[in-house]
């Protein structure tokens, strides 16, 4: 009877699998073994799987580190083996597998995977890069306060910024690899570089609801709210694709890795927040008419409208 044997982590993520054919498999660190192992833990000859009557029988070589079945099950005889035993010889792990193991179902392309599947087009690619640099730069030549412009220095300050921001989805590329997971580097970009466009349309309502609210209520909660569930998102996304894990699990890194990053900004924001403020708050946004939300009035109308204000408050001032 054939036995598959596989090499797995500590967090049974699969590293190598081996197929056998024969009535007896050696496994060692020695080089005559049919499965050679690195582990320095593990002796020249540790163990031996015979075959007897299409069962599986495992026995240790008189190993200095032992072996043993599941965690605390240490082999001391030949012992039988069932499909799906992991044993650990030094700090390797290896499972049995017989090739009647039942096998998980399928798993059919979800529309999530679908999606990170599309962003992860370099042409894609390279538009949400082009759109996020093009706009940092834009943003950037407005708001200079010289009039003498380098034009080198301000698109190497585009250039260097997404590349600052691209070090995330490629730090995320590395832990993936790091953990035996695909890399995936083209679906971290494309779904980190999306979500990071979208924070200049938070930017936009910011600025489209101060313009057109009051002083009491210019809809900065409403935005935070807003980058807080973008940041959450990216997140949410950059674990699925770089990690094999639960979905519980996953929104816990989300939504613990968000809280740290807002937690320490509103921290950082109390600390520098002077005592006494001598100067008035006002909110300086300026925005073409065409953003208004209510209708412009003439300056007549304006006057004519204070004059009246001022004639109701002096009327209601005397008789009090």
């Amino acid at each position: 009877m054939e036995l598959i044997i596989e090499e797995i982590n500590r967090g049974k993520k699969l590293i190598g699998r081996h197929k056998f054919a024969t009535h007896e498999v050696q496994i060692g660190r020695g080089y005559h073994n049919d499965m050679i192992l690195s582990d320095p833990h593990v002796c020249a000859n540790h163990i031996s799987l015979k075959n007897v009557n299409d069962e599986w029988f495992i026995e240790d070589l008189g190993s200095i580190n032992g072996t043993t079945i599941g965690k605390t099950n240490k082999i001391s005889h030949s012992q039988k083996i069932q499909s799906g035993d992991v044993i650990q010889l030094g700090k390797t792990q290896l499972r049995f597998i017989l090739p009647a193991h039942p096998v998980a179902a399928s798993v059919k392309f979800s529309a999530v995977e679908n999606v990170v599947e599309k962003l992860g087009r370099w042409s894609i690619i390279m538009v949400l890069l082009a759109v996020f640099s093009g706009l940092n730069i834009l943003f950037m030549y407005l708001n200079m306060p010289s009039k003498e412009i380098n034009y080198n220095s301000l698109f190497l300050w585009g250039f260097g910024l997404t590349l600052g921001y691209a070090l995330w989805p490629l730090f995320c590329s590395l832990m993936a690899h790091l953990n035996k997971q695909e890399t995936r580097i083209s679906d971290q970009l494309g779904v980190t570089f999306l979500i990071i466009n979208m924070f200049w349309i938070i930017d936009f309502l910011e600025a489209f609801l101060g313009f057109n609210g009051s002083n009491t209520w210019s809809g900065q909660w409403f935005t935070l709210l807003l980058a807080v569930a973008l940041t959450y998102t990216m997140f949410w996304f950059n674990f699925y694709i770089a990690f094999e894990q639960t979905a519980k699990r996953r929104v816990k890194f989300a939504l613990g890795l968000t809280t740290f990053i807002y937690g320490s900004l509103f921290v950082y924001d109390l600390s520098n927040q002077p005592e006494f403020k001598a100067y008035p708050v006002y909110n300086s946004t300026i925005m073409s008419p065409t953003f208004a939300i209510a209708s412009p009035i003439s300056p007549d109308e304006f006057i004519s409208n204070s004059d009246t204000l001022f004639e109701k408050v002096n009327k209601e001032s005397n008789e009090k």
